[in-house]
């Protein structure tokens, strides 16, 4: 580990923060965007340099996406979009480095608890992640899409015409077990499907435009500055916030750590499964720790913390926890380097300067770059709405053309944010939208796989231990659901 604290390699990590930093914080470029465009630069790199600067770069990367979210309710990744209504109303309430500070100190904290299950677990946990077969993914997606839908502050009917609407979403383009294509219209452009981060952009941020502009008077004025020092906003009441719920934390973190470690699940689901259990249990705090608070914190914790668990099939597999992880295969095959169980014994000192960037990324750069950009945000959110409201569309055209260079994604983008303008008008929560484009191709991929491979037999997906487990998760959901609700009605 001695390696990661040379001047070339803290000087990577720095820039590899900074980088994630700027590029996160702009709607539609995700961390897995930032990597991919980090990739020829790293080819020139030695790995022990080129892998931690990859580390930085998601892991702040990935807190960088609430930027948008707080100031102007566009989530920088679908794990965001989770809770993206919750953390801009503790904003709104409380001040942009609030907000921030709770996604940046629950991030790291989520991180430092993901990276010490990578360290200590690594193969055992990626032993249980072989046993994960095509019916416990769809049972997992199955779980992600039922806390959804109870997850809604408002109608649970509602909810699940949203996330009904999102699946539909998702079935355009190629069949991804047949090979046929559907829902295409005779378009090149739709044989890929709807990228969710394009949809995700036009659903909150276009629509959040034409929500204000055809407000006639009802727009929200400026969001109001923090109240207190900034290193107190930042800093010391998040940090408060998280010793008053410690189990949330921790919780939170570890459903992170095991969806994260799953292939090919990734943080996504982690933070929708997080934030969704904390938004079911109906939970009020005093006045210090409202529900607002503790449903941003469970999903920024658990966001992160999948984060590093990704990397334990990676590593010890070589299979890709999610897209960031999947990049970074890669970037083993051109260094040379196999991923698997042997490379903890033949590149142990790549393994502990993975482990170092990792703690350094969650325990310094975070908290640094996240206190930066909530700086900036505090001067942004004080810019004249009309003025902000023009930034804002541009910022949605860029990032919406910026994902594939293509101007088709704009249109979409710009169709994606009328429609949500309608559903507002309904009263329909957007986030289940993200949420069943999301897991909409987890859930029918992994359907038909198990049902072709069981001969359609549909008893097969009860006959696996684990898949019951995950069953009676749901059941349990649903119940705990269905009564909330329920008693929410009667009061």
């Amino acid at each position: 580990m001695t390696e990661l604290f040379t001047w070339p390699a803290l000087v990577a990590l720095a820039a590899g923060g900074l980088y994630g930093a700027v590029f996160g914080s702009v709607p539609g470029l995700t961390a897995t965007l930032a990597v991919a465009l980090f990739i020829p630069i790293a080819f020139f790199l030695d790995p022990i340099l080129a892998l931690p600067a990859i580390i930085s770069i998601s892991a702040v990367a990935i807190y960088a996406g609430d930027v948008g979210s707080v100031i102007a309710k566009i989530p920088g990744t679908p794990a965001s979009a989770a809770y993206v209504e919750e953390l801009h109303g503790l904003s709104r309430r409380r001040g942009p480095g609030y907000g921030l500070g709770i996604s940046a100190m629950g991030s790291a904290v989520g991180g430092i608890i993901g990276t010490a299950l990578l360290i200590f677990s690594a193969t055992s946990l990626a032993a249980v992640a072989k046993n994960f077969s095509s019916f416990e993914y769809f049972w997992i997606a199955v779980l992600g899409l039922t806390a959804g839908i109870f997850a809604s502050s408002g109608s649970s009917l509602k909810a699940l015409v949203s996330l009904l609407i999102g699946v539909m979403f998702s079935t355009a383009g190629i069949d991804p077990t047949l090979g046929y294509a559907r829902f295409d219209f005779g378009n090149p452009n739709l044989l890929g499907g709807l990228n969710y981060i394009v949809a995700m952009i036009g659903l909150f941020g276009f629509s959040e435009v034409l929500q204000n502009v055809f407000a006639r008077g009802e727009v929200a004025g400026t969001m109001p500055a923090d109240k207190g020092a900034p290193l107190r906003q930042f800093f010391v009441r998040p940090v408060l916030l998280m010793l008053r719920n410690k189990l949330l934390v921790v919780r939170s973190s570890l459903i992170g750590t095991f969806v994260g470690f799953l292939p090919g699940a990734g943080a996504d689901i982690g933070a929708w499964v997080a934030s969704s259990f904390e938004k079911l249990s109906g939970r009020r705090g005093d006045a210090d720790t409202e529900e607002e608070d503790r449903v941003v914190l469970a999903g920024t914790s658990s966001n992160n913390a999948a984060v590093a668990s990704a990397w334990i099939p990676a590593l010890s597999l070589g299979l890709p926890g999610d897209t960031v992880t999947a990049i970074v295969l890669g970037v083993f095959m051109m260094k040379g380097i196999t991923p698997g169980p042997m490379l903890f014994e033949q590149q142990a000192t790549l393994v502990w300067s993975l482990f170092g960037a990792f703690l350094i990324a969650n325990l310094v750069l975070l908290p640094l770059f996240g206190f930066l950009t909530a700086r900036i945000a505090t001067v942004v959110v004080r810019i004249p709405l009309n003025l902000l409201l023009g930034v804002i569309a541009g910022l949605c055209v860029v990032g919406a053309y910026a994902i594939n260079n293509n101007p088709f994604d704009v249109f979409v983008m710009v169709a994606m944010g009328v429609f949500a303008f309608l559903l507002r008008i309904g009263g329909f929560p957007l986030a289940q939208v993200v949420l069943g484009m999301v897991l909409g191709p987890i859930l029918e991929q992994n359907f038909m796989v198990s049902a072709i491979k069981s001969r359609w037999d549909l008893m097969a997906f009860f006959d696996r231990p684990i898949a019951i487990g995950l069953m009676i998760g749901t059941v349990i959901v649903i119940a705990i659901g269905v009564r909330i609700k329920a008693r929410a009605a009667r009061a």
